[in-house]
């Protein structure tokens, strides 16, 4: 029977199977072994509620209720209880909570197991269709180590965690397969169902564009740009910004602020800083000083400074500093690189990624979840796939590398310590 299914979907599968597989293995041995952070006694405690994660005992607790944690309890709550004006939950955009809350009767109103039903589908769907867009260009062989780097990377584990990440990816990939495809409509759709998940859906607009042009045979240059060449499927690109404005009119007629999505960012610290008023280089600058500063009390710390309990050695959060503009710089560099290697529209879409966070810095950690974000700028894959495809030593480096922070991060997520 497998045999029947496309060659690509079994090697996206195979990959899917083998590194999903050993994450579930290797989360209850970390959850098991290392000690808990007390969720309450931390600086900036989480949104904590046993009643929505603790859902099993025993063997199923140690395999599913772990993986709910963090913004996994904000999802699972909207599901259940919908969305409340002055609880900060409208930060969370909807169609993955809804998701959860239509998909929560086929497991006996399970929301820890439908969450990560759907993230873990998602993300097999994601792998997917990144094998099939990258072999369209680069052949089987750069693809597949596309899809396995992406699914190594170290925050990688997000994707069968009760996050939105699977679905975001899955949607943002399938709308530029489709554009790939030059079925415009369709990335449209996809593009409008992102960005009613995340709000960085709305940068798909930017590959989009380019790619809608490419199709018409427009250039860089002005003159080049007939319009009567555009044609009805340029509507497509209209339906991107659709998911935004669904979720302001339903914000508007429910609580009678269609921007509330924006102030509920106000308890994560983030500040919107404009383009035009340094947004970007802000919150780089910012995320350089705190990583110089961390490295000051990294080094300048007592080794006999504890924290069994709470999250207040000056170090750990020193350390996410410094982490995450490692993070950022790393892709900012494969963004530059890709400008020769990549088309303008992959291009595009990873400084896009990078922007919209660079422009919302966070008061503490500027960079905060940079890890994270950075997941969906997928085009970043198939650069460091092509480097891996030619020198087995890059690949040997990319491998165990993200493996190994792959399996750190994994274990400080279980047991309620910060990631990402």
């Amino acid at each position: 029977m497998l045999k029947r299914l496309p060659e690509q979907l079994r090697e996206a599968g195979l990959i899917f199977l083998i590194t999903r597989g050993v994450l579930f293995l290797m989360a209850p041995l970390a959850y098991l072994t290392l000690p808990k952070i007390e969720p309450s006694n931390q600086d900036f405690p989480p949104l904590v509620d046993p009643r929505l994660t603790d859902t099993f005992t025993g063997i199923p607790h140690y395999l599913f209720d772990i993986w709910a944690k963090w913004d996994s309890v904000w999802y699972l709550q909207i599901a259940q209880y919908g969305y409340a004006a002055g609880d900060n939950s409208t930060a969370f955009f909807p169609l993955y909570p809804l998701m959860i809350a239509i998909f929560k009767p086929l497991f006996l109103g399970n929301g820890v197991l439908a969450g990560m039903f759907i993230s873990l589908s998602c993300c097999l769907g994601a792998f997917y269709l990144f094998f099939l867009l990258v072999e369209m260009d680069y052949g089987r062989d750069v693809a597949r180590r596309a899809v396995f780097y992406l699914a190594i990377f170290p925050t990688a584990f997000f994707f069968q965690t009760i996050y939105s990440e699977s679905l975001f990816l899955v949607l943002t990939i399938g709308c530029i397969y489709a554009a790939r495809r030059n079925e415009f409509v369709l990335a449209g759709i996809a593009g409008a169902l992102a960005t009613l998940t995340r709000s960085p859906g709305m940068l798909l607009l930017v590959p989009l564009v380019i790619m809608y042009g490419q199709s018409r045979g427009w250039g860089w240059r002005p003159g080049s740009w007939d319009l009567r060449k555009i044609r009805w499927d340029a509507v497509g690109l209209l339906l991107v910004p659709l998911g935004l404005g669904v979720w302001m009119l339903y914000l508007e007629m429910k609580f009678g602020n269609p921007f509330l999505f924006t102030s509920s960012q106000d308890n994560w610290l983030r500040q919107f800083i404009w383009p035009w008023e340094g947004g970007p280089l802000t919150g780089l600058w910012r995320g350089f000083r705190e990583a110089w500063n961390g490295m000051g009390d990294i080094l300048s710390t007592s080794d006999q400074n504890f924290w069994p309990v709470t999250d207040r050695d000056p170090r750990l959060w020193a350390t996410y500093n410094v982490m995450n503009f490692v993070f950022t710089v790393g892709f900012i560099g494969l963004g530059v690189a890709a400008i020769k290697r990549l088309p303008s529209y992959y291009v595009a879409y990873i400084f896009a990624v990078l922007l919209l966070p660079l422009c919302t810095p966070s008061t503490y950690v500027p960079l905060f979840s940079m890890p994270r974000f950075l997941l969906t700028a997928f085009p970043a894959f198939i650069l460091l796939a092509i480097w891996g495809e030619r020198n087995r030593w890059v690949d040997m480096l990319i491998t165990v590398t993200s493996l190994a922070l792959l399996g750190f991060f994994v274990s400080k997520f279980v047991v309620w310590t910060w990631v990402s």
